[in-house]
């Protein structure tokens, strides 16, 4: 089986477990009885732990939401990472060099978000990391592996084959146009 069929379906199943385990949750919570405490009230901590996001199924904002909310409304709905973090601090690994001389460890998020992408290794490479990086705002902001994402674009990357890469892009992107709940008015 080739590498670019392995990561879509890896992709596909992580999106699966997702939607499953999203409906169990919701299942689950109706079965669990509810308690009411009574009497001393036990004190609450002073710090909140902050939650893990739950997958939330049918969700996904596009690199233009994201471009556009980074630049309109100074990144207001962008968590865990920022417009100015280069891909080499997310996690971007493969040495790819661009043809003005840039590299990963020196473009932005909102940089590759801006990539056009084209018929060359380096447009499909392009391609792929603007799906990416769209890919891994929505996992922040609705749940899901950012991880899984990068380890998967990072291995089409040191895969050189332009139609592994650009097979990822495609089920990305399919990913981030799911529906954006999300408004930048």
């Amino acid at each position: 089986m080739k590498v670019g069929k392995i990561l879509t379906l890896s992709f596909l199943l992580l999106v699966l477990v997702s939607i499953v385990n999203h409906q169990l949750t919701q299942k689950n919570a109706s079965l669990i009885p509810t308690v009411q405490a009574q009497g001393t009230p036990t004190p609450t901590p002073t710090s909140t732990p902050t939650p893990t996001p739950t997958p939330t199924p049918g969700v996904g904002c596009t690199p233009g939401f994201w471009k556009n909310n980074a630049a309109k409304k100074n990144a207001s709905q962008w968590t865990t990472y920022t417009p100015g973090e280069l891909l080499s601090a997310a996690g971007f690994t493969t040495p790819i060099t661009f043809t003005d001389g840039s590299t990963l460890a020196d473009v932005t998020l909102l940089q590759a978000l801006s990539f056009q992408g084209g018929s060359t290794l380096e447009g499909a490479s392009e391609t792929l990391l603007r799906a990416a990086v769209a890919a891994i705002l929505n996992a922040a902001k609705f749940g899901g592996s950012a991880s899984t994402i990068i380890t998967n674009v990072n291995d089409a990357l040191a895969s050189g084959d332009r139609t592994t890469i650009i097979s990822l892009a495609a089920t990305l992107d399919a990913a981030n146009n799911l529906g954006c709940p999300l408004s930048n008015n």
